[in-house]
């Protein structure tokens, strides 16, 4: 059967990466998908391969085009399918048989097959205007466990299957929350600073709502059965979906809250994110490799680069920070501000406002005490919380808060 040639050939020769680090199980598991759906695809398409070895350019050829034109997969879905087979022929001594994409879709233009690794807009849940306060709130009456796993999310940037093993309790240890060994994608380990206010608020939250030495993933199924990793993954999803955290209903996924996570981080860093319109200036290059780095690895990366998946690339773009187009932003957020009714300021509140009130006068920006609330309460939201006490330098995040107010209060026209 030509299905456990795949996994004889792949479990034979595809424990080790062609930099000669050992391949991961999920590595192995999905070229074996992707090398069984081809092959079955071939055969649906006519081309009956029975012997996995036989497989050659022509039927590579044939399913390129086919993912393209009859399929109208997305360009990342057919380069890593691309990548895979290249992979698999390379097990089979036809290293090089397999070309770039472009040799097989002569005929689209190049730039049409270039997958873009730098996000180019926020994937963010702010960015869709999701008030993440009242948004938890909902996911909590649908289900508390997922509530708090979201929390975690987008103020550590777990990964789903990371937040579905975490135990809040035993991974905190008081300035970072560890990603335990095996926990992590390829099973590494990894600290997270906690830099906010909003990250320690929700983590306490959190281990005040689940007993020590117990994960946040559901203990048991709805049938009543004991539910292992597999049951909560497929648990998580379904209730996603039920939530409409999706794109085709939200525009975002559970990933999305990842995304946030490194906007909030490079914030707090005081760096404009390139998804939110900083640019390359606003620090020294070494600091922001540097601050770019310490980001990677919160996220459980070791290559800085890895950032413009989730907050952008710099690129060479000059726009100096705090400074005209920085005070413009601020500007128009609060001349539209000035159109609106707001609330009165909590009395708990009003230093706090006043510290950002203060900040913004500094650089010759005026704003009443209720304006300084209503920016700062934006600013919060994005970490998950309704208020987090200004504890850093003001500017970014002041500016990145002013963007989202202008952008609610633009579209409410």
């Amino acid at each position: 059967m030509w299905r456990r040639e795949v996994e004889r050939i792949i479990d034979g020769k595809g424990r080790t990466r062609v930099n000669g680090k050992v391949a991961s199980e999920r590595t192995r598991r999905l070229t074996k998908e992707v090398m069984c759906a081809a092959i079955s695809r071939l055969h649906d398409l006519g081309y009956k391969l029975q012997d996995p070895k036989n497989i050659g350019e022509r039927h590579v050829s044939v399913l390129m085009k086919d993912a393209w034109y009859n399929k109208k997969k997305k360009i990342k879905t057919i380069q890593n399918e691309l990548s895979r087979m290249r992979v698999f022929c390379g097990m089979l001594g036809k290293v090089g048989m397999v070309g770039r994409l472009e040799k097989y879709l002569p005929d689209i233009d190049p730039k049409q097959l270039v997958v873009h690794t730098s996000a180019r807009r926020s994937k963010s849940w702010s960015a869709y205007d999701i008030n993440l306060v009242e948004k938890f709130k909902e996911v909590d009456a649908k289900d508390w466990r997922l509530g708090l796993m979201l929390r975690l999310e987008v103020a550590f940037g777990l990964r789903r299957q990371e937040v579905l093993k975490c135990d809040p309790h035993a991974q905190d240890y008081g300035n970072y929350l560890q990603v335990f060994p095996g926990h992590g994608k390829g099973g590494r380990w990894r600290n997270v600073p906690i830099l906010s206010p909003a990250q320690r608020t929700i983590l306490d939250f959190v281990k005040s709502q689940v007993p020590k030495n117990e994960p946040l993933g559901w203990k048991c199924t709805k049938s009543g059965k004991v539910a292992g990793l597999k049951q909560n993954i497929r648990r998580y999803e379904n209730l996603m979906v039920s939530l409409g955290f999706t794109k085709a209903g939200a525009g975002v996924t559970g990933h999305g809250l990842r995304a946030q996570f490194a906007e909030n981080q490079s914030l707090l860093m005081d760096i404009l994110p390139p998804t939110l319109g900083g640019t390359s200036n606003q620090m020294a290059r070494e600091d922001l490799r540097m601050n770019r780095t310490r980001l990677a690895q919160a996220l459980g990366h070791n290559r800085y680069s890895i950032t413009n998946a989730y907050i952008g690339s710099f690129g060479n773009s000059r726009r100096p920070m705090a400074t005209e187009e920085g005070l413009k932003t601020l500007q128009d957020a609060l001349t539209l501000l000035e159109r609106n009714d707001l609330p009165a300021v909590p009395v708990e509140r009003i230093d706090d406002c006043l510290t950002i009130k203060s900040a913004l006068a500094v650089v010759g920006v005026i704003a009443t005490l209720e304006q300084a609330h209503r920016l700062w309460s934006e600013y919060a939201c994005r970490y998950g919380v309704a208020w987090m006490s200004p504890e850093s330098d003001l500017g970014v995040a002041l500016e990145a808060a002013a963007l989202t107010v202008t952008k609610q209060l633009s579209t409410q026209k």
